[in-house]
This record gives C-alpha cells, structure tokens and sequence, in this order.
C-alpha cells in the first residue's frame, strides 16, 4: 500500500497531463513537480538493505524508465478502465520491469534516507 503523499502525487501527476481520470491499467510518469523529477526505475538491484530494485528521481522528460502501470491490491480490485477513487490502495508497476513500487523501513544505501 502507497502511503498517502505518493498516491496524492501519482493521481495529480497523471490527471495534470491528461484530460480524464486516472484508470486502472492507466501507465503514468510521476512528477515531483517541486524538484522536476520523474520517479525511475531499472533492473539494478541494491547489493544492501532490502536488496529491491532501485527507484530514483530523473530530470530527462523522455526518459523511457520513467512508465508506471495503475494496479489494484489484487487483479480484482481494479478492472482495467476503473476511474481510482480518491483513497483507492493502489499498486504501481513499473513498465520497463514488472516489478511493484514499495514502500519500507529500509533506508537507502545511497543517501541513508527513507
């Protein structure tokens, strides 16, 4: 489960750029619009703490690792074209990957930040 700031700026960040609701299957980029970064991810893995794959924020508008696909809890949560309600749990895969965004205790082996 996203924790609330992230879900807020998933749904901004995709309705900000389109003209309808964010739907499950809706792919997305998220955008940090204090820092002008996008929320990126690729197949490296931190060799520590909780050994996932990394996410981090990039500049590049175009970049192509930059996708994310709106998912229910559960395939049955959310059917392809759903409106998300406000509060709705949702998952976020990246595109490029497969793999679910998740949110821990690990801090990053990089910066020693949540």
């Amino acid at each position: 489960r996203l924790p609330a700031p992230l879900l807020v700026l998933a749904l901004g960040a995709a309705v900000g750029g389109s003209s309808g609701p964010v739907t499950c299957g809706s792919v997305v980029k998220l955008l940090n619009v204090r820092h002008n970064v996008r929320l990126h991810s690729h197949d490296v893995r931190y060799g520590s703490g909780s050994g996932q794959q990394s996410v981090t924020g990039v500049a590049a508008a175009d970049d192509g690792n930059s996708y994310w696909r709106v998912r229910g809890r559960t395939a049955a949560d959310c059917d392809r074209g759903t409106p998300v309600r406000c509060g709705q749990a949702i998952r976020l895969t990246h595109l490029g990957t497969g793999r679910n965004l998740h949110s821990h205790r690990f801090s990053s082996p990089l910066s020693g930040n949540q």
